[in-house]
């Protein structure tokens, strides 16, 4: 079996349940401006080299996961979906010059460095929750609630991808 089969593995069980489990049910109690989605950074920790289409598989398949257990339909799949498609974009606006080597395994600050790091997960969380905020309202002519939603929950969202970049350093 593949090396990096049990960490992703894993992972994903991990974040789904902390999504589920914890950070929903904070929502639920603060408000609605009080968003944490950490699920994404099984997407962002997915190893470099994997193509594409299956991001957005895997992207896919932890967004239902969420979808599932939290009574939305469909739109932590879309996000993630969407967040598999954009990482490719995004790793490759911080890519070096010859490409990624192929030695480093996940984009972690273990890694590429806290700089780098923070830079990437900056914009892929951005992008992330821009998409969810806006397939969940459905139309923009809610844009100013979107953007209030998105900035409030990037905001809290960074802090707790700090904690748990620095608390697990991923490095597989």
């Amino acid at each position: 079996m593949n090396n990096n089969f049990f960490p992703n593995f894993w992972r994903f069980l991990g974040l789904v349940a902390v999504q589920v489990l914890l950070l929903k049910q904070l929502t639920v109690s603060v408000g609605e401006y009080f968003n944490i989605l950490l699920y994404p950074l099984f997407i962002l920790f997915l190893p470099i080299q994997l193509a594409t289409p299956y991001l957005v598989l895997l992207g896919f398949a932890i967004g239902l996961s969420v979808d599932l257990f939290s009574g939305s339909i469909g739109v932590h799949a879309s996000a993630g979906a969407f967040s598999g498609f954009s990482r490719f974009v995004i790793f490759s606006m911080f890519a070096p010059k010859g490409g990624y080597s192929g030695k480093e395994p996940i984009f972690s600050p273990a890694h590429m460095g806290w700089q780098l790091f923070l830079q990437v997960s900056v914009l892929f969380f951005l992008a992330h929750l821009f998409w969810y905020f806006s397939v969940d309202a459905f139309t923009f002519v809610y844009f100013g609630t979107i953007t209030l939603k998105t900035i409030s929950a990037w905001i809290l969202t960074m802090i707790f991808v700090w904690l748990y970049t620095a608390m697990f350093n991923p490095k597989n």
